[in-house]
């Protein structure tokens, strides 16, 4: 997994280099969050996503997974996108989409689910930075766990441990903020 050093040449971002290796990998994991946004809008959620490491990178630490970065920028960006959307929306005729809606009930558990994932990223982020990037590599990019003992540089079992920590710990606070945990 690259860093942030390794696209820095002549003590400056090569925002190139950075587009041409993870354009795909942005679009892959917006795609699977965004449901059934156009193609357009991912494509402005990735610009802007490197836009904003542009901005930002001499304020991040050279040792920074660059991945990281640039998936928690796209969620953020993915997100108030898709919120404005919503209310972009909210003078459409509702007449004509009648047969997609779905009951209260499931629109209620999706909202649920948002909240649930919310909670989920905040208890990730209040762990040690080892076990958020093995989280991130297993959850996020699902990677293997043979594949992130080799790129963290620690043994499987390690892996195998921080995972299942990690998930007793979410399963507990899910609980003990009053989430159903499956």
């Amino acid at each position: 997994m690259k860093k942030l050093k390794d696209y820095i040449e002549k003590e400056e971002l090569n925002i190139e280099k950075v587009i041409i290796d993870y354009s795909g990998f942005l679009y892959k994991n917006i795609k699977n969050h965004s449901y059934n946004l156009k193609i357009e809008d991912i494509e402005e959620v990735i610009a802007d996503t490197f836009f904003v490491l542009w901005k930002n990178y001499k304020k991040m630490d050279l040792d920074d997974k660059i991945s990281n970065y640039l998936i928690g920028v796209s969620k953020n960006i993915l997100f108030n996108k898709l919120r404005k959307n919503k209310t972009k929306y909210n003078s459409v005729n509702l007449e004509d989409y009648q047969n997609i809606f779905s009951t209260k009930e499931e629109v209620e558990s999706l909202y649920e689910e948002q909240d649930k994932v919310k909670f989920i990223e905040n208890i990730v982020n209040d762990t040690d930075k080892e076990s958020k990037e093995i989280f991130i590599l297993f959850y996020y990019e699902q990677r293997k766990i043979k594949e992130i003992a080799k790129i963290l540089g620690v043994s499987e079992s390690k892996v195998k441990t921080r995972l299942h920590r990690i998930r007793k710990k979410i399963k507990k606070e899910l609980e003990k903020g009053g989430y159903r945990y499956e």
